[in-house]
């Protein structure tokens, strides 16, 4: 593997986007690195971070021959940030990606018996132990106390856990776009699925099995109501829908809107609507909304799941508020993509993501 590579870890409070050239003998050179220190920022400063680094690099999207991506450990929604937007990256582009441990990404920066540490929350750290840049134990999960130091003689990892343990502490925070790079052990094969380290069983307990399944199926004009009802629920500052435009675009030609209902029960909705008059044709999703008392059920994959299916493989637009992570996230894990931003696009001021899911044959 030679070229330009794309690399991006969201498992820490560290939001990481580099660009490495790799030589035929594997020799890194780092062109360019953007880092934000933010736990709660990693869907909104990711992508202006790999811009950033692409434009620091003066490459473009098209130069890039590989993704590296850190898979964690990490929490949940900062690492699915990572991990969704570099596979919709080495899609767009047909280009492989390389998924890695996150704490590997650190620990083969260093030499002798060294222990890695991340912040896990709950007063508990990720860590992994490491002989000359290689992991020999980890990674796991545990309380600071816990953490099987071994014969390490030094520790580095978050700044905030490494005191900790009583030994000399190195300088290496977070994984940086050359560890990520030197933490791929083999480019000659095909990288595998990536899958995300999250060392940790959700907190959500399993629902009823009893309870009746959702049925997603056509949006009716008698749904106007119900829908205005639950757009000022989710997005009652970002100039929700009333009733009439709900029944206008319902019946509009060339648009798709479809429910899930729990019974007799609206319980989400969306809609989208294909673009131009002759193929081949675009689309916009117009709207995707979740009644917040069944979010995390999935409903809302399957709503857009069956919008896309309307698209028929063309291409797909929309708009989302920058600060909503898990409709960012969800978009991201189906292949869309943030081609920009509009400023105070919502009433209340709020910038808005426009992204993009490419057509698929």
């Amino acid at each position: 593997m030679t070229g330009a590579i794309l690399t991006i870890d969201t498992a820490t409070p560290a939001v990481t986007a580099g660009l490495v050239a790799l030589d035929e003998t594997e020799r890194r050179t780092v062109l360019a690195e953007r880092v934000t220190l933010d736990a709660r920022a990693h869907a909104e400063r990711l992508t202006p971070n790999v811009l950033a680094a692409l434009a620091d690099a003066g490459l473009g999207m098209t130069d890039l021959t590989a993704v590296v991506v850190g898979c964690g450990p990490g929490p949940f929604t900062g690492l699915r940030v990572g991990m969704a937007s570099a596979a919709a990256y080495g899609h767009a582009l047909g280009i492989a990606v390389h998924g890695v441990c996150s704490l590997d990404a650190i620990g083969v920066c260093t030499t002798g018996a060294t222990l890695v540490v991340t912040d896990a929350r709950r007063r508990e750290v990720y860590w992994a132990r490491y002989r000359d840049g290689v992991r020999v134990a980890g990674p796991a999960v545990s309380a600071p106390a816990d953490v099987d130091v071994g014969d390490a003689a030094a520790v580095a990892g978050s700044p905030a856990h490494a005191g900790l343990f009583g030994l000399p502490v190195i300088d290496l925070a977070c994984p940086t776009p050359s560890g990520l790079v030197a933490a791929v052990r083999d480019w000659g094969s095909e990288p595998a699925p990536l899958v995300p380290l999250y060392l940790r069983r959700p907190d959500a307990k399993p629902r009823d099995a009893a309870a009746p399944p959702v049925v997603v199926g056509a949006l009716l004009d008698s749904d106007a109501a119900r829908c205005a009802e639950l757009e000022t629920q989710l997005f009652g500052g970002d100039d929700p829908w009333p009733p009439a435009a709900f029944s206008r675009a319902i019946g509009a030609a060339g648009h798709h809107y479809v429910a899930a209902r729990l019974g007799d029960r609206l319980v989400g909705y969306g809609g989208i609507a294909r673009l131009g008059r002759t193929p081949p044709f675009e689309f916009e999703v117009h709207t995707l909304g979740v009644d917040p008392a069944h979010q995390g059920r999935g409903i809302g994959r399957r709503l857009l799941a069956d919008l896309l299916d309307y698209a028929d493989g063309g291409v797909v637009h929309l708009e989302v508020r920058t600060d909503n992570t898990a409709a960012i996230g969800l978009y991201r894990d189906v292949g869309f993509v943030e081609t920009g931003v509009r400023k105070r696009y919502y009433r209340n001021g709020a910038d808005a993501y426009m992204m993009r899911r490419e057509a698929r044959s």
